[in-house]
C-alpha cells in the first residue's frame, strides 16, 4: 500500500507571507503544490492559513488512502519544519 504524506513550508519573503503545501507518495514529492497566503503583519491570519493548509493536506491524504485498509495506524503523516515555528510565533 502506498504511503501518503504532506509537508507545509513557510513562504520565502520574496514570495509573500504564508505557507506552501507539498504532497508526497512513498517519500517522493508529487509535482505541484498549493499556496496559502496572508497579508504581512496579520499574525492571526497567517496562523489561520497554516491551519487551512494542514486541513487541506489531511483531506488529501484521507482521499488518497481511501479504499485501502490501513494496518499501520494513522493514514497521514505531518512533517513539521522548524522555519514554521519562527514565522508562526512572530
Amino acid at each position: 500500500m502506498p504511503r501518503y504524506s504532506f509537508k507545509i513550508d513557510s513562504l520565502s519573503p520574496e514570495d509573500g507571507y504564508g505557507w506552501m503545501l507539498r504532497y508526497f507518495q512513498d517519500d517522493v514529492e508529487i509535482p505541484g503544490y498549493e499556496i496559502f497566503s496572508a497579508p504581512a503583519g496579520v499574525a492571526w491570519m497567517v496562523q489561520q492559513e497554516f491551519e487551512n493548509a494542514k486541513f487541506t493536506g489531511e483531506l488529501w491524504v484521507e482521499k488518497m488512502a481511501s479504499g485501502h485498509i490501513n494496518t499501520m495506524g494513522s493514514p497521514f503523516r505531518y512533517e513539521p519544519v522548524t522555519e514554521q515555528l519562527k514565522l508562526w510565533l512572530k
